[in-house]
């Protein structure tokens, strides 16, 4: 994906420079560039926190130090890392899946590959942007997850690799920090069988260190501990401007609500970055616009909250596939079509494409079928069982799209369309993880399943058996 002038803030603090390579020639928004240069010596770098600095940073050092090639960075890159990721995570879901027979087995890996190698989501790995990193921690967290929930000799490993993941997503940018709510819940139930080691005291307070770091991680991104205001000022404004001015009959009166002139009105449809800004007004005063303050107003003005709820449903079902607005070809490739929409592996896609007119109300029957399937399937396994964490996981997925979706609409009306990937990868694997469940088999303990070295019969899983080989 094309850097739209905000892959700098990453890529400058692993030493690149994103601005030297844009020009009339290749301008930002319009083409991918792969090869990044060294940042001159007085260069300033902005204060970005993101755990998408750690690959960043590893894939510098092998540009540099192992593979020792020129210039600081090359995209490409991180696609390897992304591969890496998808292979640990098809693995693992080959584990956990293992035991039911061929064909719910098929449809699960072969559904779940479609989604990792998803034009939608995959693009981001070859991107200087961080959603990346929200998108591997939760692919990592979802099959982690159901592996911490089930009886098994590593199971207090993949407990530790699913609070990794869940660091990782949450911590990748201001947007995702809403991701807390449903993993913090997700940990708070998942002892991850620490009392083995430490008896009760570890086991309840491992999970408690797991939530307060997701809590910390959460308020880092929020700028509790410096950083991230720019970003929220950025945000907040252009959520007032591009969304609630437009998405109003009257724009004047909304910036009346907000304790601002009605001539301010005059600045819907514009951002920050206009040739004449909504800040650059003498009239304009920050401290009445904030993120409480525009949720005050829209509290008491449910008709423009529901506008604004539903604004984000053409993006949602569309998965970026329809007025794509950022490049995501190479300006030797595209033959002059900049922004053409890439279709090496869009099947996600091109699904939800069929069902895209079915608007919010759609997308909300989505959501609810997926809870009641979720939280059916979990009352029916026992706990401990293999239907009970994998439906527990799609509970935690499909909690986390709505909250994500909540954030990229209400959050920011620059870049909706961008930061509905979050959401939209949650929501595609939630159903995976819930048809799973359907064919898993509940069993209560370890006591339940037959011999690991006995072929598993059709429909049953053995958790006992995840990852360890047969003796």
């Amino acid at each position: 994906m094309a850097d739209n002038n905000d892959g700098s803030r990453l890529l400058c603090l692993v030493g690149a420079d994103a601005r030297v390579v844009h020009g009339a020639q290749v301008p930002f928004w319009r083409y991918v560039v792969e090869n990044y240069p060294a940042v001159g010596p007085r260069h300033r770098c902005e204060s970005y926190p993101s755990t998408m600095l750690l690959p960043a940073w590893l894939a510098a050092a092998v540009h540099r130090y192992v593979l020792r090639l020129p210039g600081v960075i090359d995209l490409r890159e991180l696609v390897i890392e992304y591969c890496v990721i998808v292979g640990f995570v098809m693995w693992a879901a080959s584990r956990l899946v293992r035991g039911l027979s061929v064909a719910p087995r098929v449809v699960v890996l072969g559904s779940l590959f479609l989604v990792l190698a998803e034009a939608t989501f995959a693009d981001y790995a070859n991107s200087p942007y961080t959603e990346t990193a929200a998108i591997w921690g939760l692919a990592v967290f979802a099959v982690a997850g159901v592996a911490a929930m089930t009886e098994h000799r590593r199971r207090r490993a993949a407990y530790v690799v699913a609070w990794s993941g869940a660091l990782f997503a949450v911590g990748a940018k201001v947007e995702s920090l809403t991701l807390v709510v449903p993993l913090g819940a997700f940990f708070v139930g998942c002892r991850g069988g620490w009392r083995r080691l430490g008896g009760r005291s570890l086991d309840r307070s491992i999970p408690v260190l797991a939530v307060v770091s997701l809590i910390g991680v959460a308020m880092w991104q929020g700028g509790v501990f410096g950083g991230g205001p720019r970003d929220q000022q950025t945000n907040v404004r252009n959520e007032l401007t591009m969304t609630l001015m437009p998405l109003s009959d009257d724009p004047g009166a909304v910036a009346a609500g907000l304790g601002l002139p009605r001539s301010l009105g005059g600045y819907s449809g514009t951002s920050i970055w206009s040739a004449h800004p909504i800040q650059q007004d003498p009239a304009f005063d920050s401290s009445r616009v904030t993120i409480p303050r525009l949720g005050g107003y829209l509290a008491t003005h449910p008709r423009l909250a529901a506008r604004v709820l539903a604004s984000g449903s053409g993006p949602f079902s569309r998965m970026f596939r329809t007025g794509y607005y950022i490049g995501n070809y190479s300006k030797a490739d595209s033959r002059g079509q900049a922004q053409r929409e890439e279709h090496r592996v869009a099947v996600v896609s091109w699904l939800a494409n069929r069902f895209a007119w079915v608007g919010f109300g759609g997308i909300v029957a989505y959501w609810i079928a997926c809870f009641a399937g979720a939280i059916t399937l979990r009352r029916r396994g026992a706990k401990g069982s293999l239907r009970h964490a994998f439906a527990t996981v799609a509970l935690v997925l499909a909690a986390g799209s709505v909250f994500q979706y909540l954030t990229a609409v209400f959050g920011e009306g620059n870049e909706v369309t961008k930061h509905l990937a979050i959401s939209l990868f949650c929501a595609t694997l939630a159903p995976l993880w819930i048809f799973a469940a359907r064919f898993a088999r509940s069993v209560s303990s370890l006591r339940d399943l037959i011999d690991d070295e006995a072929p598993p019969t059709s429909g049953q899983l053995a958790p006992c058996a995840l990852f360890n080989r047969p003796a």
